[in-house]
């Protein structure tokens, strides 16, 4: 054997201790993290941005539907009120004779009844000023026989007629009869056979519909009904007219009646 062999044998292996060593004292490097995953659908900041965007839009889209209702409302009183106009301009000419007998309290009887006069008329909204909505729409009219009625009515029940007069927009006048101790024994009532009637159409912006207030229609009295906006057309409004003129009409039946 060679006398350097071992030498040699011994450097290689004190070299490799060392190595060991200064790679045990050296830290291992720390794994590098992924960065953060996204949140499902975006960030927050992007989500809110989302909804708002979304909720303006729906605002927006309410807004429209809302006008374009309004819209269509407003122009189905502005409808009703030229096809009143100039239904009333006719029959201010006319004067047709108006064939419905109305009863009074089975005390009195209007018949013979005549168109008299008549006029249309409407309102606008308060705050239409720039798109001018109306608020509604009304018709009055008077028919007349050109004649007097008289009733005469015991004491204490000429009180209450008095009062239901009043209440149908009849103007009368009393003639009461006294006793000896001048308390009034009767009165005689004494008023015009005519009729003072009419009609109101009033918008209901809120729940998107028409309201219709019959007043003296046909009979002493009023009713109430509720007219799809939609469905006030010429053709409605002639069954309208023909009930007004004591002709034959099928407008009760086609609507609900709520009051």
């Amino acid at each position: 054997r060679s006398p350097s062999t071992p030498a040699v044998a011994v450097a290689v292996n004190a070299g490799a201790v060392r190595s060991a060593a200064a790679a045990a004292a050296t830290p291992a490097s720390a794994p590098v993290s992924p960065p953060p995953a996204a949140a499902p659908g975006g960030s927050l900041l992007e989500k809110l941005k989302r909804e708002a965007l979304e909720q303006k839009m729906s605002e927006s889209q309410r807004f429209t539907l809302q006008s374009q209702q309004k819209a269509f409302i407003s122009e189905a009183l502005r409808r009703a009120f030229d096809y009143f106009r100039e239904l009333t301009e006719q029959l201010n000419v006319l004067k047709p004779p108006v064939p419905t007998e109305y009863n009074f309290l089975n005390l009195a009887t209007m018949d013979g009844l005549v168109w008299q006069e008549g006029r249309a008329d409407f309102r606008l909204l308060p705050a239409a000023s720039d798109d001018r909505l109306l608020e509604q729409v009304t018709l009055r009219y008077r028919l007349h026989a050109g004649r007097d009625v008289k009733v005469t009515r015991e004491s204490p029940a000429h009180e209450a007629f008095a009062a239901q007069l009043m209440e149908a927009n009849i103007a009368f006048d009393t003639e009461e009869i006294r006793n000896a101790k001048n308390g009034v024994e009767r009165a005689v009532f004494t008023f015009p056979c005519e009729v003072k009637a009419g009609l109101g159409l009033m918008a209901d912006y809120k729940l998107g519909d028409i309201r219709l207030v019959l007043r003296n229609v046909r009979r002493f009295g009023g009713a109430t009904y509720r007219v799809p906006h939609d469905a006030l057309d010429h053709g409605t409004l002639e069954e309208l007219a023909q009930l007004l003129l004591g002709q034959e009409s099928r407008f009760e039946k086609m609507f609900r009646r709520v009051a």
